[in-house]
Protein backbone atom coordinates (compact mmCIF):
# COMPACT_ATOMS: atom_id res chain seq x y z
CA UNK A 1 0.00 0.00 0.00
CA UNK A 2 1.14 3.55 -0.73
CA UNK A 3 0.48 6.85 0.53
CA UNK A 4 0.08 10.25 -1.28
CA UNK A 5 2.05 11.62 1.40
CA UNK A 6 4.29 11.10 4.15
CA UNK A 7 3.06 11.14 7.48
CA UNK A 8 5.74 11.31 10.26
CA UNK A 9 6.13 8.13 12.50
CA UNK A 10 3.70 8.77 15.44
CA UNK A 11 5.50 6.44 17.43
CA UNK A 12 4.08 2.47 17.29
CA UNK A 13 6.09 0.52 19.74
CA UNK A 14 9.72 0.22 18.31
CA UNK A 15 9.93 -2.97 20.30
CA UNK A 16 6.93 -4.75 18.53
CA UNK A 17 8.04 -3.34 15.31
CA UNK A 18 11.88 -4.64 15.72
CA UNK A 19 10.48 -8.12 17.19
CA UNK A 20 8.24 -8.55 13.61
CA UNK A 21 10.70 -7.31 11.44
CA UNK A 22 12.95 -9.90 13.14
CA UNK A 23 10.81 -12.82 13.14
CA UNK A 24 9.24 -11.65 9.07
CA UNK A 25 13.66 -11.82 8.27
CA UNK A 26 14.18 -15.25 10.15
CA UNK A 27 11.08 -16.77 8.52
CA UNK A 28 12.16 -15.40 5.09
CA UNK A 29 15.86 -16.97 5.82
CA UNK A 30 14.61 -20.41 6.79
CA UNK A 31 12.74 -20.70 3.88
CA UNK A 32 15.87 -20.71 1.77
CA UNK A 33 17.47 -23.55 4.31
CA UNK A 34 14.96 -26.37 2.94
CA UNK A 35 15.92 -26.53 -0.25
CA UNK A 36 18.75 -29.02 -0.24
CA UNK A 37 22.17 -29.49 -2.36
CA UNK A 38 22.09 -32.70 -4.00
CA UNK A 39 24.79 -35.45 -3.56
CA UNK A 40 26.06 -36.85 -6.24
CA UNK A 41 28.31 -40.17 -6.84
CA UNK A 42 29.77 -39.08 -10.15
CA UNK A 43 30.49 -35.05 -10.59
CA UNK A 44 29.18 -34.25 -14.50
CA UNK A 45 27.44 -31.61 -16.41
CA UNK A 46 24.46 -34.08 -16.90
CA UNK A 47 24.52 -35.66 -13.43
CA UNK A 48 24.21 -32.23 -11.55
CA UNK A 49 21.03 -31.39 -13.60
CA UNK A 50 19.73 -34.50 -13.60
CA UNK A 51 20.16 -34.20 -9.43
CA UNK A 52 18.28 -30.84 -9.34
CA UNK A 53 15.12 -32.19 -11.19
CA UNK A 54 13.88 -33.72 -7.95
CA UNK A 55 13.98 -30.90 -5.86
CA UNK A 56 12.66 -27.89 -8.24
CA UNK A 57 9.47 -28.44 -5.84
CA UNK A 58 11.40 -27.22 -2.93
CA UNK A 59 12.44 -24.53 -5.83
CA UNK A 60 8.70 -23.71 -6.72
CA UNK A 61 7.25 -23.56 -2.58
CA UNK A 62 10.31 -21.26 -1.99
CA UNK A 63 9.31 -18.83 -4.09
CA UNK A 64 5.69 -18.40 -3.98
CA UNK A 65 6.43 -18.80 0.07
CA UNK A 66 9.03 -15.90 -0.04
CA UNK A 67 6.19 -14.08 -2.04
CA UNK A 68 3.25 -14.54 0.45
CA UNK A 69 5.51 -13.74 3.19
CA UNK A 70 6.54 -10.41 1.52
CA UNK A 71 3.15 -9.28 0.83
CA UNK A 72 2.93 -10.12 4.64
CA UNK A 73 5.01 -8.00 5.63
CA UNK A 74 4.78 -5.01 2.96
CA UNK A 75 1.40 -4.30 4.02
CA UNK A 76 1.99 -4.90 7.95
CA UNK A 77 4.48 -2.31 7.26
CA UNK A 78 2.30 0.01 5.80
CA UNK A 79 -0.33 0.30 8.06
CA UNK A 80 2.47 0.54 10.79
CA UNK A 81 3.36 3.39 8.91
CA UNK A 82 0.09 5.47 10.28
CA UNK A 83 -0.11 3.21 13.23
CA UNK A 84 -0.63 5.67 16.38
CA UNK A 85 0.26 2.85 18.91
CA UNK A 86 -0.51 -0.33 20.25
CA UNK A 87 -2.76 -1.22 22.27
CA UNK A 88 -3.43 -4.59 24.51
CA UNK A 89 -5.56 -6.39 21.93
CA UNK A 90 -3.27 -4.98 18.86
CA UNK A 91 0.12 -6.58 20.54
CA UNK A 92 -1.84 -10.05 21.02
CA UNK A 93 -3.57 -10.37 18.10
CA UNK A 94 0.39 -9.59 16.11
CA UNK A 95 1.92 -12.02 18.45
CA UNK A 96 -0.88 -14.38 17.16
CA UNK A 97 0.06 -13.20 13.68
CA UNK A 98 3.67 -13.78 13.80
CA UNK A 99 2.78 -17.14 15.43
CA UNK A 100 1.50 -18.67 11.75
CA UNK A 101 4.21 -16.67 10.23
CA UNK A 102 6.93 -18.79 11.70
CA UNK A 103 4.94 -21.98 10.73
CA UNK A 104 5.42 -20.86 6.98
CA UNK A 105 8.71 -22.41 6.24
CA UNK A 106 7.51 -25.80 8.26
CA UNK A 107 4.49 -26.22 5.73
CA UNK A 108 6.99 -24.93 2.93
CA UNK A 109 9.22 -28.00 3.44
CA UNK A 110 6.04 -30.39 4.06
CA UNK A 111 4.92 -29.13 0.66
CA UNK A 112 8.28 -29.39 -1.05
CA UNK A 113 8.06 -32.85 0.41
CA UNK A 114 5.22 -33.85 -0.80
CA UNK A 115 4.36 -31.45 -3.17
CA UNK A 116 1.53 -33.54 -4.98
CA UNK A 117 -0.32 -34.79 -1.77
CA UNK A 118 -3.93 -33.17 -0.63
CA UNK A 119 -2.52 -33.36 3.34
CA UNK A 120 0.41 -31.11 2.56
CA UNK A 121 -1.64 -28.63 0.20
CA UNK A 122 -4.05 -28.47 2.67
CA UNK A 123 -2.19 -28.02 5.85
CA UNK A 124 -0.08 -25.43 3.85
CA UNK A 125 -3.49 -23.58 2.90
CA UNK A 126 -4.66 -23.57 6.40
CA UNK A 127 -1.01 -21.48 7.92
CA UNK A 128 -1.92 -19.02 5.00
CA UNK A 129 -5.55 -18.79 5.65
CA UNK A 130 -5.35 -18.25 9.71
CA UNK A 131 -2.40 -16.00 9.29
CA UNK A 132 -4.69 -14.14 6.48
CA UNK A 133 -7.68 -14.30 8.52
CA UNK A 134 -5.53 -12.70 11.70
CA UNK A 135 -4.18 -9.95 9.94
CA UNK A 136 -7.85 -9.10 8.32
CA UNK A 137 -9.26 -8.90 12.09
CA UNK A 138 -5.72 -6.51 13.18
CA UNK A 139 -6.67 -4.19 10.24
CA UNK A 140 -10.30 -4.12 11.40
CA UNK A 141 -9.60 -3.02 14.72
CA UNK A 142 -7.01 -0.57 13.62
CA UNK A 143 -9.57 0.78 10.67
CA UNK A 144 -12.74 0.74 12.45
CA UNK A 145 -12.44 -0.30 16.17
CA UNK A 146 -10.26 1.64 17.73
CA UNK A 147 -8.25 4.83 17.83
CA UNK A 148 -4.97 3.77 16.52
CA UNK A 149 -5.02 5.05 13.21
CA UNK A 150 -3.98 8.46 12.35
CA UNK A 151 -6.51 10.87 12.12
CA UNK A 152 -6.09 12.01 8.49
CA UNK A 153 -6.58 8.67 7.02
CA UNK A 154 -10.35 8.82 5.19
CA UNK A 155 -12.90 6.85 5.99
CA UNK A 156 -13.04 5.98 2.54
CA UNK A 157 -9.41 4.85 2.49
CA UNK A 158 -9.92 2.74 5.12
CA UNK A 159 -13.15 1.18 3.57
CA UNK A 160 -10.87 0.66 0.31
CA UNK A 161 -8.42 -1.35 1.95
CA UNK A 162 -10.73 -3.63 4.12
CA UNK A 163 -12.17 -4.37 0.58
CA UNK A 164 -9.30 -5.94 -0.36
CA UNK A 165 -7.92 -7.19 3.09
CA UNK A 166 -10.64 -9.42 2.99
CA UNK A 167 -10.40 -10.78 -0.15
CA UNK A 168 -7.47 -13.21 1.50
CA UNK A 169 -8.80 -15.30 3.34
CA UNK A 170 -11.48 -16.08 1.12
CA UNK A 171 -8.90 -16.42 -2.27
CA UNK A 172 -6.77 -19.26 0.87
CA UNK A 173 -9.99 -20.97 2.03
CA UNK A 174 -11.16 -21.01 -2.24
CA UNK A 175 -8.12 -22.88 -2.33
CA UNK A 176 -8.14 -25.28 0.33
CA UNK A 177 -11.92 -26.22 -0.74
CA UNK A 178 -11.20 -26.53 -4.51
CA UNK A 179 -7.84 -28.74 -3.35
CA UNK A 180 -10.48 -31.77 -3.21
CA UNK A 181 -11.10 -31.21 -6.17
CA UNK A 182 -7.34 -31.28 -8.10
CA UNK A 183 -4.02 -30.41 -6.03
CA UNK A 184 -3.08 -28.67 -8.89
CA UNK A 185 -5.76 -25.31 -8.16
CA UNK A 186 -4.43 -24.57 -5.09
CA UNK A 187 -0.68 -24.41 -6.13
CA UNK A 188 -1.71 -22.16 -8.37
CA UNK A 189 -3.83 -19.90 -6.57
CA UNK A 190 -0.64 -19.88 -3.86
CA UNK A 191 1.25 -18.67 -6.29
CA UNK A 192 -1.33 -15.79 -7.26
CA UNK A 193 -2.21 -14.43 -4.42
CA UNK A 194 0.81 -12.83 -3.51
CA UNK A 195 0.37 -11.07 -7.44
CA UNK A 196 -2.82 -9.79 -7.28
CA UNK A 197 -1.66 -7.90 -3.48
CA UNK A 198 1.61 -6.45 -4.94
CA UNK A 199 -0.33 -3.22 -5.66
CA UNK A 200 -2.69 -2.33 -2.73
CA UNK A 201 -5.54 0.99 -3.25
CA UNK A 202 -3.57 3.80 -1.51
CA UNK A 203 -3.37 5.01 1.97
CA UNK A 204 -5.33 8.52 1.16
CA UNK A 205 -5.53 11.18 3.64
CA UNK A 206 -8.35 14.05 4.54
CA UNK A 207 -7.58 17.72 4.24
Amino acid sequence: METKSELPHTGASKRMEALTDGIFAIAATLLVLEIRVPKLEIESSSAIIHALYPIHPSFIAFVFSFLNILIFWVNHDSIGKVLLRFDAKLTYLNILFLLFITLIPFTTAFVSEYPFEFIAITVYGLVLLITASIATIMYYHIAFKSKLMHEKISKKSRQKIWKRVVLGPIFFATAILLGWINVFIPIIIYILVPLFFLIMPKIEFED
